[in-house]
C-alpha cells in the first residue's frame, strides 16, 4: 500500500504526544535499514520446544494473562 506524505502527515497530526516517542523511534529504526528484503528469512524448522511456548502463550491469552506494553519497554530500556 503506497501513502503520501500528506497522508502520513494528516496521520502524524492525529498523534497525542505520549504517542511521539514510539512513532520517532520507530521511523529512526525503519530509516536506518536499508530495505525489509535484506531480511533473511528464518528457515529454520519449527520445533516441538517452539509449538509448546506458542500453545502455553496462546493459552495464556485466552485467560486474558496479557503482558502490558509499558512493563516490556521498561524492561527492555534498563
Amino acid at each position: 500500500m503506497a501513502i503520501s506524505k500528506e497522508r502520513f502527515n494528516e496521520l502524524l497530526d492525529r498523534l497525542s504526544d505520549k504517542d511521539f516517542e514510539p512513532v520517532s523511534e520507530l521511523m529512526e529504526r525503519l530509516s536506518q535499514t536499508s530495505s525489509i528484503s535484506e531480511i533473511p528469512l528464518d528457515d529454520e524448522p519449527t520445533t516441538q520446544e517452539d509449538l509448546d511456548a506458542i500453545n502455553k502463550a496462546h493459552e495464556a491469552y485466552l485467560k486474558g494473562q496479557l503482558i502490558n506494553l509499558k512493563n516490556v519497554e521498561h524492561e527492555l530500556r534498563n
